[in-house]
C-alpha cells in the first residue's frame, strides 16, 4: 500500500532534483533518494546502537529490509 504526503522544500533542492532525476516520475525518484537515505542512516547508527521508536519500516517496496540493510 502506498501512502500520499506532502512536503515542502527548497526551490534550489527542487530545482536540483528537477535537473537529476530526468525522466523518471518525481514520486519514484524522491522515494529512492529516501531509501538511500535510510541506507546511509542505518549504517551510520548501526554501532551507536540507535533503537527505532517504531516497528521497522515494511513499507519501503520494492526492497526488503533485508536488501536496506546489504
Amino acid at each position: 500500500m502506498k501512502h500520499n504526503i506532502s512536503i515542502t522544500m527548497d526551490q534550489k533542492l527542487f530545482r536540483e532534483l528537477e535537473n537529476i532525476r530526468g525522466r523518471e516520475k518525481r514520486s519514484t525518484f524522491i522515494e529512492h533518494l529516501i531509501i538511500l537515505g535510510l541506507r546511509a542512516y542505518r549504517n551510520k547508527n548501526e554501532g551507536i546502537g540507535i533503537k527505532p521508536v517504531k516497528a521497522p519500516l515494511p513499507v519501503l517496496s520494492p526492497l526488503s529490509l533485508t536488501e536496506l540493510k546489504q
